[in-house]
């Protein structure tokens, strides 16, 4: 049995430079309604373009835990001008390693995550498909076939990320924040701040193809409300590392404003709707 004491050197290492290593799976993008996508990011970051991006992913080598397959969704976003980068809206994570994938994250980079029922990704010779599934309903269908993308032009925001052989840096934009207690017991949230997490990544397989996609809801993951107005393309990629190496601290912001746009994609609404109760038998 392991002690209930650590070393010091353990301690240091905590989530130490996290990297998420050996994932392959779908990437994707598709145009939604801009006014949708542009209410659910907190200022001071500013949409960039109506597009929803993501993947589904096995990742295969994390150095915080097990492997997991993992689900996102994000938004291109710049900050002031001055830097652009991903905004992640919700990222859902399943099998051996996805309860470390959820911790190391949330609590340790503000990533919005949370625990899928179940996701399911497999490859064919000239095809893929994936499914996510969470309280009874599959939120995500997303389908490639190998060949041309639905509009090539797409590729032109990825060529950076997805060039062959050679690291590509990325930002990633988070709000991290404090949950403290009142002295009557009650929670609140408290210094939230904006960071922008760099990532190296290696990519060492890009293969375009054609998008399929179905989104659905929930009420604690409304996936659905970030409708497909045009589907833009798909990739099967594999990505050998992806290392966070820079955290930048950029603004303190009003939680009061802030946290109503940050729940859903970290905690369901159990935690907030006391009227929202599941019972399994």
């Amino acid at each position: 049995m392991m002690a209930f004491v650590v070393s010091n050197d353990d301690v240091k290492n905590f989530l130490k430079s996290p990297s998420m290593n050996d994932q392959e799976g779908i990437g994707f993008a598709y145009a939604t309604d801009p006014a949708t996508l542009a209410s659910l990011i907190p200022a001071p970051l500013k949409l960039v373009a109506p597009v929803v991006c993501g993947y589904v992913v096995h990742m295969g080598k994390p150095t915080f835990g097990g492997p997991y397959l993992e689900q996102s969704l994000f938004a291109l976003v710049s900050y002031k001008d001055k830097m652009m980068g991903a905004y992640p809206l919700t990222l859902l994570l399943h099998g051996p390693g996805a309860e470390s994938g959820v911790i190391a994250g949330r609590e340790g980079a503000g990533i919005p995550k949370k625990l899928a029922d179940a996701i399911e990704l497999r490859r064919t010779d000239d095809g893929a498909y994936a499914t996510v599934d969470r309280h009874g309903k599959t939120l995500m269908k997303v389908s490639w076939d190998a060949g041309e993308l639905n509009d090539p032009s797409i590729m032109k925001q990825f060529a950076g990320q997805l060039a062959l052989g050679k690291e590509a840096e990325m930002n990633s934009f988070f709000y991290k924040y404090d949950i403290d207690q009142h002295d009557d017991g009650t929670n609140h949230f408290e210094n939230v701040q904006l960071v922008a997490t760099q990532l190296r990544s290696l990519c060492d397989q890009v293969e375009p193809g054609h998008l399929d996609i179905e989104m659905h809801s929930t009420p604690d993951d409304p996936l659905g409300e970030l409708k497909v107005l045009k589907p833009l393309g798909a990739a099967w990629f594999h990505m050998d590392t992806s290392v966070m190496f820079n955290t930048l601290k950029l603004d303190t912001v009003d939680a009061d404003v802030t946290m109503p746009k940050l729940l859903t994609g970290r905690y369901d609404r159990g935690f907030f709707n006391q009227k929202d109760t599941t019972y399994i038998i």
